[in-house]
């Protein structure tokens, strides 16, 4: 605190000795852009602002070779992701996570510890959450779709599923349009 204030220099002179070969002109300087993803009127009034952002994706699936290669495909759709193994760790997550972390949750059905249809019972029952959940399974028959609606699924899908098919869950369940 006892030191003076720097000297103040004569700033044309320091000016003068920059090269003009490193001084950009205007037309080198790129506009800014303002690209907002397009989003259907319609979504955007029933999804809300959010849907122009990439969703976060809880994947519940005990298989690791099938919860890599969702988890990677959402990636490159630039969806986050977070992995539960089995329906009570994807609750737990759930429970521990502030409302509206997830806008997404992809669903296996048959899983050792909670099975999805008990995890989905929890989820949409007692904790009431509405972020839509999605069944994904092997098991694709009327009977299991039947149990799944009774449960309160937003979804019924077959396992493994098609990129194009994942994109279009994406865009009805959240409003994300994936480019």
């Amino acid at each position: 605190f006892d030191k003076p204030p720097p000297a103040i220099t004569d700033s044309s002179s320091a000016a003068s000795s920059i090269s003009n070969s490193t001084i950009s002109s205007k037309e080198n300087f790129e506009q800014p852009k303002d690209e907002l993803p397009v989003i259907d009127m319609g979504t955007l009034a029933e999804k809300g602002v959010k849907c122009q952002d990439p969703p976060s994706v809880l994947v519940v699936e005990d298989t690791k070779a099938c919860a890599k290669m969702l988890c990677m495909t959402l990636s490159k759709f630039k969806c986050s992701t977070k992995w539960a193994e089995n329906g009570k760790i994807a609750v737990d997550i759930l429970l521990n996570s502030m409302p509206g972390t997830y806008d997404l949750i992809l669903m296996d059905l048959r899983m050792p510890v909670m099975d999805g249809l008990e995890a989905t019972k929890l989820i949409k029952k007692d904790m009431k959450l509405t972020t839509p959940v999605v069944a994904l399974t092997g098991d694709y028959n009327e009977e299991t779709k039947k149990e799944c609606e009774n449960i309160g699924f937003n979804g019924f899908y077959a396992k493994p599923m098609k990129r194009n098919v994942l994109k279009a869950v994406i865009k009805e369940y959240t409003g994300y349009q994936v480019k």
